[in-house]
């Protein structure tokens, strides 16, 4: 049945679509179908991996809640404790506001890019921002505001506490571990590209001009990001309690929804996150008994991929 309502959604001879199934770790359900590359017609596989946008938070989330049970940082430290520099109001934050976005700091990318210098533009252009803009706090520290630089600022104290660059640090010690295939840095020209729908016709998205690492930028395929689901459940790199903790610890939103470790968190336990990127979309969910994770990523927009979800989920979970 998932692989019939996946064909009935997804084109096959436009840009398409991956999606996977996990019950407890193990993938029972994998499907891909359309194009990967419109120039080189290159089909999308279920071995294609993707940008994921704003799904990888959560790993970034994870290194921070490692290396806090390590006892490298705390969650009540100020960022200013690691990263020189500062303003003043920054001594007030604490890394418990950067992961659940109750900082105040600007999004930087709600911002203009000539904010910041010429592309292409980095973590150091960002933090140069927070320690120099009078625009860089713009909220109310406490208040929930999704902001992409909070999770710039965590990577980047993830490296100053290890003294590894972030996109290493994170191989060794989290994909490595538990043997998931994962990229975290620019594209590569295998990669699928992203397209904009307009009609019946498609452009090549626009690239990102950033090359930054933490709020995303985590590049696998829907069946490894489905595996790393079941981490949620019994996880191996952090204790259970720390998770747990993390996880009921959230800000909250509305609608019954917390923001925790980069990560949704519904009142009944069920997690989720989305990811926008350069044409690239994901949707990542867990059930609320943590048994299930449902992955879909689409190189397109004309795709609903919430609706998508919200079809294939009851199919597995019920």
């Amino acid at each position: 049945m998932s692989t019939e309502l996946f064909e009935a959604v997804v084109p096959d001879d436009a840009p398409g679509c991956s999606a996977a199934v996990a019950i407890d770790g193990d993938v029972v359900w994998a499907q891909a179908r359309g194009v990967a590359n419109l120039e080189t017609g290159a089909d999308w596989e279920t071995s294609t991996p993707i940008h994921i946008g704003s799904v990888g938070k959560q790993f970034t989330a994870m290194a921070v809640l490692m290396l806090a049970e390590q006892g490298a940082l705390s969650l009540e430290h100020s960022p200013a404790d690691h990263l020189d520099g500062l303003p003043a109001w920054a001594e007030d934050l604490t890394l418990n506001d950067l992961m659940h976005h109750t900082s105040g700091i600007a999004n930087f990318l709600a911002l203009p890019v000539s904010v910041f210098g010429e592309p292409p533009l980095n973590n150091e252009d960002i933090l140069e921002f927070v320690r120099t803009s009078p625009h860089a706090h713009r909220g109310t520290p406490g208040r929930w505001s999704y902001s992409n630089t909070n999770y710039t600022l965590l990577a980047d104290i993830v490296a100053e506490v290890t003294g590894v660059h972030f996109e290493e640090w994170m191989q060794e010690n989290v994909f490595a571990p538990l043997e998931l295939e994962a990229r975290i840095g620019p594209p590569v020209p295998s990669d699928p590209v992203g397209y904009d729908a307009l009609g019946g016709d498609f452009k090549v998205a626009e690239p990102f001009v950033w090359d930054v690492v933490g709020p995303g930028f985590v590049t696998m395929t829907p069946s490894e990001l489905a595996r790393w689901g079941d981490q949620l459940r019994v996880p191996a790199l952090v204790s259970a309690e720390t998770l747990d903790d993390a996880l009921s610890d959230g800000a909250p939103i509305e609608d019954g929804w917390s923001y925790g470790p980069g990560l949704w968190v519904a009142d009944d336990g069920t997690l989720g996150h989305e990811g926008v990127g350069a044409g690239h979309y994901t949707n990542f969910g867990v059930s609320a008994d943590r048994h299930t994770t449902a992955v879909i990523a689409c190189n397109q927009d004309g795709v609903n991929l919430r609706t998508l979800m919200d079809e294939l989920a009851p199919v597995w979970i019920g």
